[in-house]
């Protein structure tokens, strides 16, 4: 599984469940809301405690679990057209 999957699913449960990213985040603790937002964007990552109560949260796998607390390679998370044009 990619990131980007991982958040697609994320997204998928977060309608599914009609989630708030502010609920989401009082869910989660420990972290702001932007925080966890992000990390659940694929842009930051999440510590061990964070990340398994996202993965009860949202019903991820151990792997997309593990993969929540993996440093993200922005650059990689989108293709050369994106709207960021930030260099990497």
């Amino acid at each position: 599984m990619k990131r980007m999957d991982l958040v697609e699913k994320i997204f998928d449960v977060k309608r599914e469940k009609n989630l708030t990213w502010k609920g989401i985040a009082e869910e989660i603790g420990g972290y702001s809301q932007l925080y966890i937002m992000t990390a659940l964007l694929g842009q930051m990552r999440l510590p061990k405690v964070q990340a398994a109560k996202a993965a009860a949260l949202f019903g991820l796998t151990p792997a997309e679990e593990k993969m929540l607390g993996e440093v993200p390679y922005r650059c990689l998370l989108y293709t050369s057209d994106a709207a960021d044009d930030t260099p990497c």
